[in-house]
């Protein structure tokens, strides 16, 4: 493993993720965060308009790959000593993971897209922007050595 500054550590001296990385895990994790966020929003002081405009841009296929993101999300939070295997594994496979949610997404998104109808000419070119998206984050995870550094940091389990 390379050598990091001090401030690229944690409070149990592992490698903390890059900011990419994070931001590559939350919005692979979207479908879920939305559907929490329009959940806690229904009994929160969201105004009725917000809860629908975020239930309407949940969509089931976005949801699928999303679990996958939401899992390393997960896994990143219970990223301490006292963590299951369950967590260990998810974060020791955390690379292979996250590309899987952005190879899923990104087929979704291509299959969402205007111009696999045949209407080119449409003005909603967010599931290609998306799509562009997700291929940037399936390289970096695989280019970066800073991702597979952090990936293969985990503390110590507690006790003998």
């Amino acid at each position: 493993m390379r050598r990091y500054g001090l401030n690229h550590y944690d409070a149990n001296f592992c490698l903390k993720p890059p900011f990419l990385l994070s931001l590559a895990m939350l919005y692979l994790s979207r479908g879920i965060l939305l559907l929490l966020l329009s959940s806690v929003g229904s009994l929160a002081a969201l105004s009725s308009d917000t809860v629908m405009l975020l239930r309407g841009s949940i969509k089931l296929g976005t949801v699928i790959p999303s679990i996958l993101g939401a899992s390393l999300l997960y896994a990143l939070g219970r990223r301490v000593p006292s963590a299951s295997k369950a967590v260990r594994w998810i974060w020791s496979n955390g690379q292979v993971l996250l590309a899987a949610a952005a190879l899923a997404d990104v087929t979704v998104q291509l299959l969402n897209s205007p111009l696999l109808y045949g209407d080119a000419y449409d003005q909603t070119a967010w599931p290609l922007v998306a799509a562009m998206l997700d291929l940037y984050f399936l390289v970096y995870v695989f280019a970066s050595r800073r991702v597979r550094d952090v990936f293969a940091d985990f503390p110590a389990p507690d006790g003998p």
